[in-house]
């Protein structure tokens, strides 16, 4: 028989690791009875691995996936995708990512360090729905080659015009214009396509980044050339 009030710690456990993961808005006591309905599905098989000698320990991490895929069904449910779906970065969603990465004053989380790659803070000056992007977006920025990297804080850290980056790589504006849409572009392969159901935080997690300071950088950037 089952020792009810042994597995209620674990199922509080396993909801509140899941809850971690997603947006606050989830109900969480929701999440609790989806894992007691699979408990009482499954009542062998949790009697079974509670009986073995790390059955607590595997039965806490098979609670918390059966609480991840509740969470993932739920945020699929309120977002409007499905399990299917799967999630890419465009180009033009990456730009506006740079541009905010690299805006001291649009987002105040990142600093710049000597190699004047950002690094996180702890608290963030602008809310957190972007916060997993911006990661997503540096983390792939640090593994550009040298000269996709040079180009990419050429014109997202210090602002060149196409012009400026043309001097530094010495070749010509449209030369300079190619090889940036190629550096954005090595950026959206790296990133890849993701699942959906597998990103952290669901779907909200990775939306358009904003900022005035960025949107005006951009469009003087884009007028000048």
């Amino acid at each position: 028989m089952l020792d009810w009030t042994r597995l209620t710690p674990a199922v509080d456990r396993a909801a509140s690791i899941a809850a971690s993961n997603f947006p606050a808005h989830h109900d969480v006591s929701d999440i609790k009875q989806e894992i007691w309905v699979w408990i009482m599905e499954n009542k062998n098989t949790v009697t079974r691995i509670l009986a073995e000698e790390d059955g607590p320990d595997r039965l806490a991490a098979h609670l918390t996936k059966v609480a991840q895929g509740a969470f993932k069904k739920e945020d699929a449910a309120v977002y409007g995708y499905s399990e299917e779906d799967r999630f890419y970065y465009s180009v033009d969603l990456i730009k506006s990512i740079l541009e905010v990465v690299f805006s001291y004053e649009d987002w105040q989380s990142f600093a710049m360090s000597q190699d004047t790659q950002p690094k996180a803070k702890a608290n963030p000056a602008h809310g957190g729905n972007n916060l997993a992007s911006y990661a997503d977006v540096k983390s792939a920025v640090e593994k550009l080659p040298e000269d996709h990297y040079n180009l990419i804080v050429w014109r997202y850290k210090y602002q060149y015009t196409f012009e400026q980056i043309a001097l530094e790589t010495g070749t010509y504006r449209q030369a300079a214009r190619e090889r940036h849409e190629a550096a954005v572009r090595a950026i959206q392969a790296l990133l890849g396509e993701q699942p959906l159901t597998d990103l952290r935080r669901g779907f909200s997690g990775r939306t358009e980044a904003s900022g005035n300071s960025a949107a005006l950088a951009r469009t003087e950037r884009d007028y000048e050339g």
